[in-house]
């Protein structure tokens, strides 16, 4: 009796220290390959890209299972993207330490099916914006690891109902499971979307005149 008393005040314990804390995930950085339109040079311009700390959301958006963190994982995808398209391109966490960038870089994401990625290009000193560019994708239902810990999961739901103290310690493990296989399916879509974006900027009519003046600067001074 002293030996089941003492497991179920464990199990209530692990139960009370689980439900403490909420489970986060941070977007991974990922390589993405310069996407330069063919025929392009980079613009002369020194790109700021905007890696907000507080841009995050919770998923699933109306139970909240994990909080995703997109910075710096993020702003570090669209600086690999954007290395083919500008000249420089560096990650602040604020506007304010972007000092010598000629544009800033705020990305926005709209969790839909399929997202929406945005940035927005403003120049820092007027806070004019000279560009907006997006990119729709829908998270990608077979990339590697989206099914992973399914048979695991289910054993940990028959844990529970063999042993209900349990349950705290295996909700928080089964959210971890969720989260990763979400990030498995998110991140190549987040790719996808940085590199659209940063072929699109190589383009960008208001990007190249914003540039413009510079490649004439740069031809004077010869």
């Amino acid at each position: 009796m002293d030996r089941v008393a003492a497991t179920i005040f464990f199990g209530v314990v692990a139960f009370g220290i689980a439900g403490c804390s909420t489970v986060h995930r941070e977007l991974t950085t990922q390589s993405v390959p310069p996407a330069a339109a063919v025929g392009t040079d980079k613009l002369p311009l020194t790109i700021a890209v905007i890696a907000d700390p507080s841009l995050t959301f919770d998923y699933p958006r109306y139970w909240k299972a994990f909080v995703e963190v997109l910075n710096p994982g993020l702003a570090q995808t669209l600086q690999s993207a954007f290395r083919g398209n500008f000249q420089n391109v560096s990650v602040v966490e604020a506007e304010k330490a972007a000092s010598g960038a000629d544009l800033l870089a705020s990305p926005t994401l709209r969790l839909s099916d399929p997202m929406k990625l945005t940035v927005t290009f403003v120049e820092p000193r007027s806070w004019r914006v000279v560009a907006e560019v997006s990119s729709e994708r829908s998270c990608d239902g077979n990339a590697p690891g989206v099914y992973d810990h399914l048979a695991t999961d289910l054993f940990l739901f028959a844990a529970v109902v063999v042993f209900p103290p349990s349950d705290g310690i295996v909700t928080r493990q089964i959210q971890k499971h969720d989260a990763d296989r979400f990030n498995a399916s998110f991140e190549p879509a987040v790719a996808q979307m940085a590199g659209d974006i940063a072929y699109k900027a190589s383009m960008d009519p208001h990007l190249q005149s914003f540039a413009t003046p510079r490649d004439q600067a740069a031809l004077n001074s010869l």
